[in-house]
């Protein structure tokens, strides 16, 4: 099994560069209620064997996080939202219903 970054003694310098691709990823959204998340939290936690793997974490607000309790949430309240990596400026597409002509 591998070893956690986030050690029962404190953050390390491996485990503060993970949590800052986390909270980037999920845009600082809590997985769980869609509010402000400062904190990361393993969706199988470490004590159940879940590991420090980008797909194991999420973003969490501190009252989520620590409401776990080693837990696990059935499902989140909100889902994340996904980072948008383009921004199209053609407005002239219409995404209205349109009626085929007979």
């Amino acid at each position: 099994m591998a070893r956690s970054a986030l050690r029962s003694t404190g953050s390390t310098d491996r485990w503060r560069k993970i949590r800052a691709k986390v909270l980037f990823r999920d845009q600082d959204t809590c997985y769980y209620c869609g509010q402000y998340a400062s904190t990361v939290d393993h969706l199988i936690p470490r004590s159940k064997g879940g590991l420090d793997t980008m797909d194991n974490l999420v973003a969490a607000c501190t009252r989520c996080n620590y409401s776990k309790g080693g837990g696990f949430f059935v499902k989140p309240k909100t889902p994340p939202t996904p980072l948008l990596v383009s921004n199209p400026q053609n407005t002239s597409i219409s995404h209205e219903q349109t009626q085929p002509k007979s």
